[in-house]
């Protein structure tokens, strides 16, 4: 199963996550939204912890998805490992590892301004989840 595939979307990125489990989904949309962004290295290794909940299984995704773009824009930390836990579709905690972004070993391509709700989705499938989300650019 490949983590995420990037698709057309007019003036926005598209992204199918895919995982075998909603915490494998939740880390594959993750290392979407960093790809996105383009390739990055950390000046110095820290795990962080983040908790979030939400009314269903798409909105925490959201939350999770914007939560990680806060980080990268307002404090400029990027992660690369995650350890999730997810009870109920809708409460998460996270361990990271990551920190500070070394900009001068590091390549940007797109500044993603947003994640949001258009075309948001979801679902089982299969061979277990899947998610569409949109990036605003």
């Amino acid at each position: 199963m490949k983590p995420f595939e990037f698709f057309d979307h007019t003036a926005d990125i598209g992204v199918h996550a895919y995982g075998r489990t909603l915490e494998e989904l939740f880390a594959n949309a993750a290392r979407a939204l960093y790809e996105a962004q383009g390739r990055f290295a950390t000046k110095e290794r820290a795990v962080f912890k983040v908790e979030l909940e939400a009314a269903d299984t798409a909105e925490l995704l959201v939350h999770w998805l914007a939560e990680l773009l806060f980080l990268f824009n307002a404090r400029q930390l990027y992660f690369d490992h995650f350890r999730l836990q997810i009870t109920d579709g809708r409460k998460l905690v996270a361990q990271m590892d990551g920190g500070p972004v070394d900009f001068s070993q590091s390549e940007a391509s797109e500044e993603i301004k947003a994640v949001t709700y258009h075309q948001l989705e979801v679902k089982q499938v299969p061979d277990g989840w899947m998610a569409t989300v949109i990036f605003d650019v």
